[in-house]
């Protein structure tokens, strides 16, 4: 895999980071990640799924599948500057990167559907599915925004894979970006919802390892595009509402 690096030098005209911020910077935002998330969803937990009014689980859902960009780019800005803020925000508009790619995430895509009617073979139930075109657009772009695929990727493949690839190789930053993706989303496998039950954490876990390293291979590939790395999050979304839920 090429690596793609991130400027580490701080702003002549930005704001002066503490001394640990900038000798851990991974580990700052990986903390002040799960910290706010997991403040915004323990109220989830606390009040489980059947007690918790719908509005409020969707707000506080998406706010705290938002706080790892959030942070990514408070502390980019506290490390580098406003410039370079603008510069990690122009990566979700790296849009010309070749076919190649679109054609990588429908078909990786294709493949969690691909599973699930390979799992039919073997006794699995077949699930019902009712999606219309419309609904499939609609939940596509409500996950891209203000779902989860911007609110998180400019925070594990903005902010820390570049940092961990600067000092680590490319298999061993997507292990450790997955491994800390997969458990920031566990107080959600705490809150009751049938769809996410405490039993599927670890399978969850482990396919979010395994993804971790796709996400780098077409991160690498495209030359840092946080834009294909958001599409990708978005599109693998859509057989988990459409396909997998059901």
């Amino acid at each position: 895999m090429t690596h793609v690096t991130t400027r580490q030098t701080p702003s002549d005209t930005g704001p002066v980071p503490s001394t640990f911020l900038r000798r851990h910077p991974v580990a700052t935002f990986v903390a002040l990640s799960y910290a706010s998330a997991w403040a915004l969803w323990l109220p989830l937990v606390i009040l489980q799924h059947d007690r918790t009014p719908p509005a409020l689980g969707l707000v506080l859902a998406i706010l705290g599948s938002a706080m790892p960009s959030t942070m990514a780019i408070l502390l980019v800005a506290q490390l580098h500057g406003r410039a370079e803020v603008r510069r990690l925000l122009r990566r979700l508009l790296m849009g010309r990167v070749g076919i190649f790619w679109y054609a990588a995430i429908i078909a990786l895509t294709a493949l969690m559907v691909v599973a699930v009617w390979v799992s039919t073979l073997f006794g699995a139930p077949t699930p019902v599915v009712v999606a219309t075109i419309a609904g499939t657009l609609s939940i596509f772009l409500f996950s891209v925004f203000p779902g989860s695929a911007v609110g998180e990727e400019l925070g594990w493949r903005g902010f820390a894979l570049p940092r961990l690839q600067a000092r680590h190789s490319a298999l061993a930053a997507s292990l450790v970006v997955g491994s800390v993706w997969a458990g920031y989303h566990f107080p959600l496998f705490l809150a009751g919802a049938p769809n996410r039950p405490l039993a599927l954490f670890l399978p969850f876990a482990i396919s979010g390892v395994i993804w971790s390293i796709f996400y780098t291979w077409m991160y690498n590939g495209t030359r840092g595009s946080l834009l294909i790395v958001v599409l990708l999050h978005a599109a693998t979304n859509l057989p988990l509402s459409i396909v997998y839920e059901p």
